[in-house]
C-alpha cells in the first residue's frame, strides 16, 4: 500500500455523513474504499481512496464547509494513541511536538513540521500532494483538528493567529468564525499559526505516565507499520529491552533476524547508526520520565539500562549539558541528602 490514513480518521466523514442523512456506505463505495474497515481500529485506508472520498462528500452536501463539520467530531482516539499522548503532555508545544513526530500513525500520506518565528509557530502540512491539489475540505478538517486538540487540551478557546491554505479562491465564512483570526488562500503551504506563548503554559491535562506508555504504543505501532524504517524497529525494540541491562548491536541483530553488518548497513542507509539511535532513545525517555514524580533519578537509570546512576548522569551531561534532576527538581545526590 502506498500512502495511506488511518480508518479512525475517515470514520468522522462516515459519522458526519450519517448526521445528515446521507448514506455514508455507498459514498465510502464509490471511492473504492470498504466500509467494514471503520471497524478495525488499526485499519487504514489508501490517500487516493480518501481523496475521493472527501470530494465526494463535499459534492454530496453541498457545504463548502464539510471538512471543519468532521473535525468538530474528533476523538482522542481518531488519532489513535497519538491523541492520548498529545492530551498528557506538559505543555501545548510539546502535544505539538508528539503530533509532528508520530504524525504518520494518522496518515503517511502528509507530514507535520513546526516551524518558530518572531514569536510565533507554524504547524505546517507537507505531503506527496502539493498544497493546491489536496480537496480543501480535507485540508481543512486537518487544520481544524489541530485547533480543536489545543483547546481541548488548554480546557479553554485558544485561537490560532492565523490560517493558511494553497487553494486559491475565498475562505468559507464558518472557518473564520471558527479559527477566530483570519484564512489566508493562495499560500504557498497549509498550516496553521500560535502565538508562542500560548503553547508554553503548563496543560491541566498533563500526566507524565500516560505520556510514556502512549508513546511506546506509537513507536511500536509505527515501527508495525513501516518495517523498512530500521531506526524504528531498533527504537521499538529498545524501548522495550532496556530495564534489562543495556542492548549490545550483536543483541539488537540477533532480535531483527538480521546480521550485525545487515543491521549497519540499514542504519546508515537511513544516516544514523546503531549507538546515535540507542542515545536518542535514551534522551527522550530520560526526558520523559523526570517528569514523573514516582521515579528517582536511580530508578530512571536502571530503565535506561545504565549499570550505575553516575553513567546516566554523564550520559545526561552529554545530551543537555545539565544534571538529571527529578520531577522534585532535585539531583540524585540532593534526594540522597534530603533522605539522610
Amino acid at each position: 500500500m502506498g500512502p495511506s490514513t488511518l480508518a479512525s480518521w475517515a470514520l468522522l466523514i462516515h459519522r458526519t455523513l450519517s448526521a445528515r442523512a446521507i448514506d455514508g456506505d455507498a459514498l465510502f463505495r464509490r471511492a473504492g474504499l470498504d466500509p467494514m474497515k471503520l471497524h478495525d481500529p488499526n485499519g487504514r485506508y489508501p490517500q487516493s481512496g480518501m481523496q475521493k472520498l472527501w470530494a465526494l462528500a463535499t459534492a454530496a452536501t453541498g457545504d463548502p464547509c464539510f471538512g471543519l463539520e468532521v473535525a468538530q467530531a474528533w476523538h482522542p482516539t481518531t488519532f489513535h494513541a497519538l491523541g492520548y499522548s498529545a492530551l498528557a503532555s506538559e505543555t501545548l508545544r510539546e502535544a505539538l511536538r508528539h503530533v509532528a513526530r508520530y504524525s504518520r500513525v494518522v496518515t503517511t500520506g502528509a507530514r507535520i513540521e513546526l516551524k518558530e518565528e518572531g514569536g510565533e509557530v507554524m504547524v505546517k502540512f507537507a505531503g506527496v500532494l502539493a498544497p493546491e491539489q489536496m480537496v480543501p475540505a480535507s485540508v481543512d478538517a486537518g487544520t481544524a483538528s489541530i485547533a480543536i486538540l489545543c483547546r481541548e487540551a488548554r480546557g479553554e478557546r485558544i485561537d490560532p493567529v492565523r490560517v493558511k491554505y494553497g487553494r486559491a479562491g475565498s475562505a468559507c465564512t464558518a472557518l473564520e468564525a471558527f479559527f477566530g483570526c483570519k484564512v489566508e488562500l493562495g499560500a504557498a503551504e497549509n498550516g496553521i499559526a500560535f502565538r508562542a506563548t500560548d503553547l508554553d503554559a503548563h496543560l491541566p491535562t498533563a500526566n507524565p505516565v500516560l505520556l510514556r506508555v502512549n508513546d511506546q504504543l506509537l513507536t511500536e505501532y509505527m515501527a508495525h507499520l513501516d518495517r523498512s524504517e530500521i531506526p524504528l524497529q531498533v527504537q521499538a525494540k529498545l524501548v522495550q529491552h532496556l530495564p534489562a541491562g543495556a542492548m549490545t548491536e550483536t543483541a539488537m541483530a540477533r532480535v531483527l533476524n538480521l546480521s550485525q553488518r545487515s543491521l549497519q548497513r540499514k542504519l546508515s542507509e537511513r544516516g544514523t547508526t546503531f549507538r546515535q539511535v540507542v542515545d536518542e532513545t535514551r534522551k527522550q525517555l530520560a526526558e520523559q520520565y523526570l517528569k514523573d514524580s514516582m521515579l528517582s533519578v536511580s530508578e530512571i537509570a536502571y530503565l535506561l539500562g545504565f549499570a550505575e546512576v553516575s553513567s546516566f548522569s554523564r550520559a545526561f551531561r552529554r545530551w543537555t549539558g545539565q544534571a538529571p534532576r527529578d520531577a522534585t527538581g532535585r539531583t540524585q545526590v540532593e534526594r540522597q541528602g534530603g533522605e539522610a
